[in-house]
């Protein structure tokens, strides 16, 4: 496991999250309610195991080497 993310606990919740990227409260519970994020609730709460979080954002990268040259739609290269 990449050693930056040994800090975070193996469940992890959204304020861990939120303080560990940076992010705001809203995009927060923007991601853990999307379909495609792994979140699971026990009781009210709201959390996520650290390795599958790990793998969705591995998921969320683009491919750079994609979208190095796109291609302009209904230009002639």
């Amino acid at each position: 496991m990449n050693t930056e993310f040994q800090n975070l606990p193996n469940i992890v919740s959204p304020k861990e999250v939120q303080t560990y990227f940076g992010i705001s409260r809203t995009t927060t519970y923007r991601i853990f309610h999307d379909a495609t994020f792994p979140a699971f609730h026990i009781g009210n709460r709201l959390l996520v195991r650290r390795d599958e979080l790990l793998g969705w954002l591995e998921r969320q990268k683009v491919n750079k080497t994609q979208n190095e040259n796109p291609k302009i739609v209904g230009s002639d290269e």
